[in-house]
């Protein structure tokens, strides 16, 4: 593996001298350009190096608060449902309750409606009963009048003596 080049790398660079070489002016300006330029992206590879490991450490966080954040998502719809599993289930019970208390109500109406009607039907047998003996009891009476009558005229005609 290649090593990479530093700024100082370029800076303590020598070249040896021959005859027919290059310009040293020209070279000199060349390799101090080339050292600006490796240093600037030196110093931008830092600033990237930092701002990608900031980058990651916000990625972990905001996967963190995604995590969190689903999490109590479940959670919530998890407590939404039980509440309103909870919610029918008291519905039920109240329905039954209701329904059971109704059914009582009508059980009672349907027995004292039916207490009312033997209590009617015990008056009329009274009072058909009352009725009966009174129309005997007037019978008797007239019977008793009649006979009462027949006996005063039997007494008006037979003479009484007189003493």
């Amino acid at each position: 593996m290649e090593t990479i080049m530093t700024v100082l790398d370029i800076e303590n660079i020598s070249f040896s001298r021959s005859l027919r070489g290059y310009n040293p002016e020209e070279v000199e300006d060349f390799i101090e350009k080339v050292i600006v330029t490796v240093q600037d992206y030196s110093e931008k590879i830092k600033i990237l190096e930092t701002t990608v490991a900031r980058m990651e450490d916000q990625l972990k966080e905001y996967n963190e608060l995604k995590k969190s954040l689903q999490d109590a998502l479940v959670l919530a719809q998890k407590s939404a449902e039980e509440r309103v599993n909870n919610a029918e289930s008291k519905a039920e019970v109240i329905i039954a309750e209701a329904e059971a208390e109704a059914h009582k109500i009508v059980m009672d109406a349907k027995e004292k409606a039916e207490a009312y009607r033997r209590d009617i039907e015990r008056l009329k047998q009274v009072r058909y009963q009352f009725i009966a003996e009174f129309k005997g009891l007037i019978s008797k009476y007239g019977s008793l009048l009649n006979s009462l009558e027949t006996t005063n005229i039997d007494r008006e005609e037979i003479p009484v003596k007189e003493e």
